[in-house]
């Protein structure tokens, strides 16, 4: 079987999902771009790891979202694939790319990370309903994403769900830290408080922080709260500074660095006001981490059960963050990793490859 993913940038994930994918078929990758200006660095660091499928590379800069690269047309026109499957449709270039498969009959299936319905004027919901319909089948990887899908129009009936994620099996823990572990973890990292809440994400209005910190003062215990994102603006850092809790704004750590973040760590916190997704939740889980994140996270939707494995607040609620984080703080937390575990098990790459696979042949 052949088959063409067109998607924007090679994400490290994504180059080790095609890497899976590209084990059982014939596969080619056209990127729109090597790298993207809003990430302050080129994902160039795994274009190396590339070994079991041919990416192209529309251009070797950065990319440009409203911009059209017109070469992707060519490749298009060989018309030798089996299957073809279209990632950003909000992008210009595989916007380009649909209208163009549309106009010329060629069947196509659409991916999605995830999708928010957002208000907006009519016009654009028309166009977007436009180039939404009409594919042969939708990749989604979670219920409200079905939503999403369906409101602008894809059949209800041709959306199948796919585990998505960021993790080969080899990420994930067998089995949770007992707390000897985890002592020794942060002795390295020079935590010195009792109880260790992780936060990890930009320092951005979206993330949702501040109300992380204003709830932090009335959470119990010896409690330090640890947020790897970069750089905190002054707005954070007041907030920190008008608090009793010991707030601990770090750099952003390379994987293996932020791996003893999760080890060591009894919580992890996503405040989040909106997130398609939120990779973040699938790499606590698996190191068995409980998470508190709220009903603007798809993951979180997807992957918390509430006194389970976690909790799921409602946004910009600092007082029910309060609670459930006191809450942890007192509960079995060893059953609660063990159940994080238990559900994320079935979010891998290898899984993720294999649940295509099955769609392919399906459809």
């Amino acid at each position: 079987m052949k088959v063409l993913f067109i998607t924007n940038i090679p994400a490290p994930y994504r180059i080790d999902f095609y890497n899976e994918l590209g084990r059982y078929v014939d596969l080619t990758v056209l990127f729109e771009a090597k790298g993207a200006s809003d990430q302050g660095i080129r994902f160039n660091w795994n274009i190396d790891k590339i070994k079991n499928f041919r990416a192209i590379f529309l251009s070797e800069g950065n990319i440009k979202e409203r911009t059209v690269d017109w070469k992707i047309f060519k490749y298009l026109k060989k018309r030798e694939y089996d299957k073809i499957v279209v990632t950003n449709y909000s992008y210009f270039t595989e916007m380009a790319a649909i209208l163009y498969l549309k106009f010329m009959r060629i069947p196509y299936y659409m991916e999605t990370d995830g999708g928010i319905v957002r208000s907006e004027n009519a016009l654009k919901r028309l166009y977007k309903r436009f180039l939404v319909s009409g594919a042969r089948g939708y990749f989604s990887p979670s219920e409200k994403s079905d939503k999403y899908l369906e409101f602008y129009g894809a059949d209800a009936t041709k959306i199948y769900r796919y585990p998505f994620t960021s993790l080969s099996k080899a990420d994930i823990l067998s089995r949770p830290l007992d707390h000897a572990e985890k002592l020794a973890l942060r002795k390295e990292l020079l935590v010195t408080e009792d109880f260790m809440i992780l936060g990890v994400g930009q320092f951005i209005y979206r993330k949702g922080w501040d109300i992380l910190l204003k709830a932090a003062d009335h959470i119990k215990a010896q409690c330090g709260i640890y947020i790897v994102g970069g750089v905190a603006g002054d707005e954070y850092r007041k907030l920190a500074d008008r608090i009793s809790t010991k707030v601990h704004f770090c750099e952003f750590k390379s994987k293996d660095e932020l791996a003893k973040y999760y080890k060591a760590a009894d919580l992890f916190v996503l405040p989040t006001r909106e997130d398609i997704w939120g990779l973040v939740i699938n790499e606590a889980l698996a190191y068995g981490l409980p998470v508190v994140t709220t009903d603007n996270c798809v993951a979180g939707l997807e992957l918390i059960r509430n006194n389970e494995n976690g909790y799921i607040i409602p946004c910009e609620d600092e007082k029910a963050l309060m609670e459930v984080c006191n809450k942890v703080i007192i509960s079995n937390r060893k059953e609660m990793s063990e159940k994080c575990l238990e559900i994320i098990h079935q979010y891998t790459i290898e899984n993720m490859a294999m649940v295509h696979l099955k769609l392919f042949d399906m459809i």
